[in-house]
């Protein structure tokens, strides 16, 4: 383990501190707020093959279901700090759930304009990423797949800078800068094992402008990963290593009139990766190279607005790589019970031309998934 780690483990140990020293220590004097938010969401669909990872002709209670509980210290004007969990389906396996930290960083805000986190912290690649957990917050039962379920879970254990300001038109600029360590879970169809958990180093910038009816979102990330491997192909190796790239970028749009939201996000993931090994003793040591390939994400959504308050929607989605071939279609709505809770509806049609394993057990070309969603969603402050 490298210092880097060592030092973002203590100080995100730091954050959970404070925040208990906050509860057991009122007379400190130190603010605090506790906030939580939910979903429990029940998917039914119409095939023997499980989709999104939990659906299929059985029905499920576990796509995009989830408790969330947050503590926000304020610990003086200028620092703060932030500790989330959640119980949410396990990510490593397709069976159980799991008791997860999303969110564990010191927050050093000097002024209005600039603000720094240090800690475990979402990754901002996507439009709203940060409340993606948050169903309550945003329109669709299920976020577009072919933009939103390759990343896995977005926390990343590091270091941000993060600049905004407003100019003299009003808009809102922000600038974010990252880097540190995520780690993605590789789904592995009828894996019986916790799937194998790959650490990237990662670093990003992210470009975002607002106005009074329009938002822009550009972000860009480049990772890492030297590890050691036991197999290529299935071959057992000593001493195998596997030395991989990835460059993300996400490109989000998004467009208000009185009754109408139209919201676009384009995304592209460019990989290339390399692995070496010895077959045995005294063998000459094996490489194998891969070529570069690219996965690219689409998806555009458009809502309107019910009575003010309530909204129905309709979205396509279109997802390609070298490997997986996908589109979607998805007609829905939200009815909003209050400002802090919320039902959702939505049917979905997809097609796979072929199949995308960190989502689907299909192995058949041109299979149709289609399935029912229906979600209770809540905030609390």
């Amino acid at each position: 383990m490298n210092k880097s780690t060592d030092l973002l483990r203590y100080l995100r140990t730091w954050a959970h501190a404070a925040a208990l020293l906050t509860i057991c220590g009122p007379a400190l004097a130190i603010d605090y707020s506790l906030s939580g938010f939910g979903t429990v969401q029940y998917t039914i669909g119409d095939n023997q093959e499980k989709y999104l990872r939990h659906v299929n002709e059985d029905g499920t209670l576990k796509v995009n279901s989830i408790l969330g509980g947050q503590l926000d210290v304020q610990l003086n004007d200028e620092f703060s700090a932030t500790v989330q969990y959640v119980v949410s389906p396990k990510q490593r396996r397709d069976e159980g759930v799991e008791l997860d930290n999303r969110w564990a960083f010191l927050k050093f805000k000097p002024n209005d304009n600039w603000h720094f986190k240090l800690g475990r912290q979402r990754l901002n690649l996507y439009m709203d990423s940060e409340n993606l957990d948050v169903g309550h917050t945003y329109v669709p039962a299920n976020l577009s797949p072919e933009i939103y379920y390759d990343a896995g879970v977005l926390a990343a254990d590091g270091f941000s800078a993060n600049y905004n300001f407003e100019d003299s038109a009003g808009r809102y600029w922000g600038v974010q800068a990252i880097t540190g360590n995520q780690k993605i879970v590789q789904r592995l169809a009828g894996f019986n094992q916790d799937f194998p958990l790959n650490d990237f180093e990662i670093a990003g910038l992210v470009l975002s402008l607002e106005g009074d009816d329009y938002r822009l979102h550009l972000s860009h990330h480049g990772t890492e990963i030297d590890r050691g491997i036991s197999q290529i192909n299935g071959i057992p190796l000593i001493d195998g290593r596997i030395d991989a790239t990835a460059r993300l970028t996400n490109l989000g749009a998004e467009y208000r009139w009185d009754l109408y939201t139209l919201r676009g996000e384009i995304s592209q993931t460019e990989i290339a990766s390399s692995a070496s090994g010895v077959l045995f003793p005294g063998t000459p040591r094996l490489a194998v190279s891969n070529p570069k390939f690219e996965e690219h994400g689409a998806n555009l959504l458009l809502t309107r607005r019910v009575f003010n308050q309530h909204a129905v929607y309709g979205s396509y989605g279109r997802f390609i790589s070298e490997f997986d071939d996908q589109y979607s279609l998805a007609i829905g709505g939200k009815y909003n019970l209050s400002p802090s809770d919320s039902i959702k509806l939505e049917l979905q049609h997809v097609v796979e031309k072929s199949n995308r394993q960190q989502l689907s057990d299909n192995r058949i070309p041109n299979t149709t998934f289609n399935f029912l969603s229906v979600s209770y969603n809540w905030v609390w402050e």
